[in-house]
């Protein structure tokens, strides 16, 4: 399956509504995000806030595309630190794309866009829950260095987990074998 990164835009509205429906739809939400879980806005107020959000620079979008007009996936990045050269990523794949390999393409893809060479990041940086266990083994597949722990962070179905938090440098990046990036 030949697919591409591609950052979304203000004028790709058509894919708002597949990323709204994707927030309505996902059925593990609980499970899959380290972020606390609200009910979902309604969506014209979804739509305005993420245009906001696009347009202010607070965050950037990348579309996971089969064929320039499918959208798989979705990596979005956030929390840019100007002074310390950082942001924070986050990814997801709706239930049907994942297990076919679709989350090591995206974040290969990924990886290869935000540390280009007129990319200003030299850190980027993900979260995930320890009983996450398909998003800790990505991210250590593609060489994320595990930075710490906060312990029993996150209550799941009344168990206790705790928040991983890996990171990559982009000299770390660029000193990685290619081979690993031939997957």
């Amino acid at each position: 399956m030949e697919a591409e990164l591609r950052k979304l835009k203000l004028t790709d509205t058509e894919f708002f509504k597949i990323l709204y429906e994707w927030e309505l739809n996902e059925p593990r939400k609980i499970d899959i995000t380290c972020r606390p879980v609200n009910n979902s806005p309604v969506k014209e107020t979804y739509f305005e806030n993420l245009k906001y959000r696009i347009d202010k620079g607070e965050i950037e979008i990348y579309l996971l595309m089969l064929q320039k007009r499918i959208p798989l996936g979705k990596v979005m990045v956030f929390n840019f630190n100007t002074r310390n050269q950082s942001a924070e990523f986050g990814y997801y794949l709706p239930a049907e794309y994942r297990g076919k390999g679709l989350g090591s393409s995206m974040i290969k893809l990924f990886l290869k866009n935000v540390f280009n060479k007129d990319s200003v990041l030299n850190q980027i940086y993900a979260t995930t829950s320890s009983n996450n266990l398909s998003s800790v083994s990505l991210l250590e597949k593609f060489g994320f260095k595990l930075d710490g722990r906060l312990r029993e962070q996150y209550w799941i179905d009344n168990m206790k987990y705790d928040q991983l938090f890996y990171s990559m440098l982009k000299k770390e990046r660029i000193m990685m074998s290619e081979n690993l990036f031939e997957i």
